[in-house]
């Protein structure tokens, strides 16, 4: 069976879309969106175009688009497109390129489709994009959603190639004489997929030479497991959580009663809040130890351990100078956007002091609960340990140690119940709360940057 053929039976046996339907091909002028809209106009599908210019790779970029422009209008097709300026997007919003050029297109797309009446938009991802998308899920770590490979449909974006393995689409191109572009950044391993592309999938074809065929069966038999998953853990929420307004009661006995299966159903609940695997297990340890008070945060979202029920609510949303976290006394973990804070109260005095911008050492008998984090505020002043307890205002301390303004809004400050300062966060600890002689017990935080 052809190409031609298997992309009609695939479409009919996913029920993507419809003979009459518009569809919206996002196209980026590779080979395998060419070779989709190939299918398409073969398949004699009503298809518009639509491009985005994420100004990556600098004129092969707008080469890019030139090219789709005029075959476009060669084939009198509708054509759209948009620029974006990627880098400067990505560094103003703190995210990855590659993260953030994937919502940018996608809710780009779901605008045009939305303004123009199409059906459905349509990617060119295939058999291989699953098969890295797998590998590459399976080594950062996911549930099993993510495990099953891409999804033929969700909502309105379809994904009819994903039945193709690339050495099928680059023989139909050759042998159909599609036109297409080449991407140069394919073939340089800077990004995690292109690792995978050239390095470890090679490797998977040595050990099975049949590899995507086999692959294809067993994302068949993951997606049917996953059903059966996800209809278990739809009948624990529904016999075990609870929802009043924007919070999440989840059972402690519905939890404990799943000894073998607890921490999977608690990343379920969990899942979409932001929070770390790290802190799932000390969320479970506490349940064991049956301690109650205990509040994790994630950078959205907090959750109480209560007596009956893990309370899981989101964090407000306050503007950067008054955003604030308080921290009492059986707070164990507090997710930042740069990474962890573990508190844990010792007796005695420490053995030995860890880097200051990766710890803060505390005489825990003076500490006045409850603690807060918070962010710098003019007119704040402490006293730096290692000044003899000389006075110094904050914004003379983050000007001699050379912090830009960015990196001044972005630290967290702790103080105690009277608002004052205990520790710079990543910087230096206020000299009144040092370790003394008289210490008898110490609050040691570890600041774990970067791990997230």
């Amino acid at each position: 069976m052809g190409l031609l053929d298997q992309f009609q039976t695939y479409i009919q046996q996913e029920n993507l879309v419809q003979t009459e339907d518009r569809i919206l091909l996002a196209i980026s002028g590779g080979v395998d969106s060419m070779v989709m809209a190939h299918l398409c106009l073969q398949q004699g599908f009503a298809i518009g175009l639509a491009h985005c210019n994420f100004q990556l790779r600098g004129t092969a970029s707008d080469g890019d688009e030139a090219f789709i422009r005029q075959w476009a209008q060669q084939l009198n097709l509708p054509f759209y497109s948009i620029r974006f300026d990627t880098e400067k997007l990505a560094r103003a919003q703190k995210k990855s390129i590659q993260l953030l050029a994937r919502e940018l297109r996608y809710d780009w797309l779901e605008s045009i489709r939305s303004a123009e009446s199409y059906a459905k938009i349509a990617t060119a991802h295939h058999l291989n994009d699953s098969l890295e998308t797998f590998i590459y899920n399976f080594t950062k770590g996911s549930g099993l959603a993510g495990l099953k490979g891409i999804p033929a449909k969700n909502g309105q974006v379809i994904r009819p190639l994903l039945f193709a393995k690339k050495t099928e689409i680059l023989d139909y191109a050759k042998r159909a004489e599609i036109s297409f572009r080449e991407d140069v950044s394919n073939a340089a391993d800077k990004y995690s997929r292109n690792k995978i592309r050239h390095h470890v999938i090679p490797s998977l074809q040595e050990i099975n030479p049949a590899l995507e065929e086999t692959v294809a069966r067993n994302f068949s038999i993951l997606q049917e497991s996953f059903l059966l998953y996800q209809a278990s853990i739809d009948r624990f929420k529904e016999e075990w959580v609870r929802y009043k307004a924007q919070q999440v009661f989840i059972s402690i006995e519905g939890l404990q009663s799943q000894v073998e299966t607890q921490q999977t159903l608690l990343f379920e609940c969990l899942k979409g809040k932001g929070f770390h695997y790290k802190q799932l297990e000390k969320i479970l340890q506490q349940l064991q130890s049956k301690r109650v008070g205990a509040i994790f945060y994630s950078q959205s979202h907090r959750l109480l351990i209560d007596r009956v029920y893990l309370i899981l609510e989101p964090l407000q949303k306050p503007d950067d100078n008054s955003a604030s976290i308080q921290v009492s006394k059986e707070t164990q973990m507090i997710t930042l956007s740069d990474g962890l804070l573990i508190f844990e109260t010792k007796t005695g005095k420490p053995d030995s002091f860890a880097s200051p911008d990766r710890s803060a050492y505390l005489d825990a008998d003076s500490l006045m609960y409850p603690l807060q984090l918070r962010k710098w505020k003019a007119g704040d002043t402490f006293c730096p340990l290692g000044m003899n307890g000389h006075r110094q205002k904050l914004q003379d301390f983050f000007t001699n140690n050379g912090l830009s303004r960015y990196e001044k809004e972005a630290t967290w400050i702790l103080v105690d119940a009277q608002d004052k300062i205990l520790w710079i966060v990543g910087h230096r600890v206020d000299d009144r709360s040092k370790i003394k002689d008289t210490t008898n017990s110490f609050l040691e935080i570890k600041y774990l940057k970067d791990i997230l």
